[in-house]
């Protein structure tokens, strides 16, 4: 650990005043005469420490120096505990939250989120007078998103079902929150054992958001409970067409073998709560990276320490801040008599390539493609680890293995034959390459990236160079701001001849992706043949910095040694 001292004789007191992300701004706070500053020891040490991890995004870290901090000295300021009661919402510590949010509020700190938090506790409590009370008067934009549902589950605790339906009317307003309507009413009431009340808002759900996981299960379990079989294993099967659906299949055939009975999956105030904050965090997961998605999840966990769906939203949310050890872990938790837990342990997979762990990831996915031979994706996921590594024959493995056990190809399984085609190209096996990026054009004709790669490959061979050109250019109508198709497009009037069509071409392609050294070569040739050699050395020379891989590093030496040869005349 590495030590700030302060002299004596220049420094008689440290004043400290800082602005930390999340709205932590830290009143000044006096360092005694003589009191050296380490980082880590002391109160004002173990503020920096926590400061400088807040600042990296180490909140775990920052909140332990921070509650060490308030703990030691007057550094002990109610936007520091504003700040801990935010970093320990994140971190799912609702109980320390909830004790720092009273001493913030207790110093005079406004924090956000409040009302909906202390809902949260009142639920957990089954404190539901009060849990309405709360969330009614909050005018928060989290709480207006959650108010409906959450009074609704309030009423449901109260023993008052019919003011449940009615307190989701306003969800009904706005057709973006109308299947958060027919969700909640359809919970409301099987929860209530009103069964035909239920079903219709299932209907109704599945009719205006479409066949996802979620409702695939809550609808499935509702006809298994009712003892609708076939119709549920209807349902299931048009779901398998997803990995996840295949999961779900396979677990329903063998729950109706068993003749088990799937339970409520929701049954409680606190459960209806619990998926109404998990909604809203997906909701907000799938737009952009959310602060508020962790905070969400981990109220939901809170309210229902079961909930397998909180677990994989906050082990995502962890990913998206690289903290892959910590989501594997969660991972690891999840029981294997949960849908869930096929796709957390394939997500296990690739979080051990993301820390680096090529050789655990490889295992892992492996592991999965043999204990079950009939599922493809732990396959597919091998052939693309495996392609990132550049071990190309090893992936069109992989891929022809996965193609193996797909009973019926159809026209979403283009990228599978794509990726084949790449690695088949790449390891040098150009027919079969040609075939599978054929096959993928017959099931998706106009893929953008399936005609730039086969088009591109055929103008560099020489072969077909018109319809080569009509399909890049194709791809180009498609993605015209793609630097790659543009720089195909460039390349395919290059090799056609057409060079003065191929600079301008090739000039944007560099303006739209100026750190790639083949596009920056091939912009040099184009100018070379139209006579602007000075200017086609500068741009062979700028490829040279953009680290070109060997090939076209020695190729780039020779032009600016001898130019380009000259062409043969006709």
């Amino acid at each position: 650990m590495s030590f700030l001292r302060f002299s004596n004789q220049l420094f008689r007191k440290l004043i400290v005043t800082t602005t930390l992300v999340g709205g932590l701004s830290v009143s000044p706070f006096v360092l005694a005469a003589g009191e050296p500053l380490q980082i880590g020891k002391g109160a004002s040490g173990n503020f920096l420490a926590g400061r400088h991890a807040d600042q990296s995004g180490k909140s775990v870290e920052a909140l332990k120096f921070y509650e060490t901090a308030t703990s030691q000295g007057r550094i002990a300021t109610a936007s520091l505990y504003r700040r801990i009661y935010i970093l320990a919402l994140s971190e799912g510590r609702i109980e320390d939250a909830l004790k720092a949010l009273d001493k913030a509020e207790k110093a005079g700190a406004k924090a956000p989120f409040v009302n909906l938090v202390r809902s949260v506790q009142a639920f957990k409590d089954k404190d539901y007078v009060a849990a309405e009370k709360l969330i009614r008067d909050d005018t928060g934009a989290l709480s207006r998103h959650l108010s409906a549902s959450m009074v609704g589950w309030a009423k449901v605790g109260q023993k008052d079902g019919e003011g449940a339906i009615k307190a989701l009317a306003p969800l009904k307003a706005n057709a973006a929150t109308t299947p958060l309507y027919d969700l909640h009413a359809a919970l409301i009431e099987d929860a209530l054992d009103n069964t035909d009340s239920a079903m219709g808002h299932y209907v109704t759900l599945l009719k205006n958001a479409g066949l996802t996981s979620r409702i695939t299960q809550l609808l499935g379990w509702h006809l298994e409970r009712n003892g609708k079989f076939k119709d549920a294993l209807e349902l299931y099967t048009k779901f398998a067409i997803t990995d996840q659906g295949a999961v779900i299949l396979d677990m329903a055939q063998e729950r109706i073998r068993k003749k088990i009975t799937p339970p409520l999956v929701v049954e409680t105030a606190q459960d209806g709560v619990s998926e109404a904050l998990l909604n809203i965090a997906q909701i907000y997961q799938t737009q952009a990276a959310d602060t508020r998605v962790p905070i969400l999840a981990h109220l939901a966990l809170y309210l229902r320490p079961d909930s397998v769906p909180a677990q994989m939203v906050i082990a995502q949310s962890l990913e998206t801040n690289s903290r892959f050890e910590e989501a594997n872990a969660i991972y690891a938790k999840i029981p294997r008599t949960e849908p869930q837990s096929w796709t957390a342990r394939l997500q296990t997979a690739l979080n051990f390539n993301s820390m680096g762990e090529e050789k655990k990831a490889i295992h892992q996915l492996k592991s999965l493609a043999k204990e079950h031979p009939q599922r493809p994706v732990p396959l597919i996921d091998l052939g693309n680890l495996l392609r990132s590594y550049d071990r190309y024959k090893e992936a069109a493995q992989a891929y022809t293995d996965a193609l193996k056990r797909i009973t019926k190809i159809g026209a979403h399984h283009w990228g599978l034959y794509y990726s084949r085609g790449v690695s088949y190209e790449q390891s040098k096996q150009w027919p079969k390459a040609e075939k599978d990026f054929l096959k993928a054009l017959e099931l998706k004709p106009d893929q953008p990236s399936v005609l730039n790669y086969l088009g591109y490959s055929w103008i560099d061979q020489g072969l077909h160079l018109d319809r080569a050109l009509k399909m890049i250019e194709k791809a180009e109508s498609l993605r015209p701001r793609d630097g790659y198709i543009v720089d195909s497009v460039g390349w395919g009037l290059y090799r056609l001849g057409k060079f003065d069509e191929a600079v301008k071409k090739l000039e944007r392609a560099v303006m739209l992706n100026p750190s790639d050294p083949v596009i920056n070569d091939h912009l040099g040739d184009a100018l070379w043949r139209v006579g602007r050699t000075r200017e086609a050395r500068f741009q062979w020379e700028r490829a040279l910095t953009l680290d070109p891989d060997e090939k076209v590093k020695k190729d780039l030496d020779e032009k600016l040694k001898s130019g380009l040869k000259p062409l043969p005349t006709k």
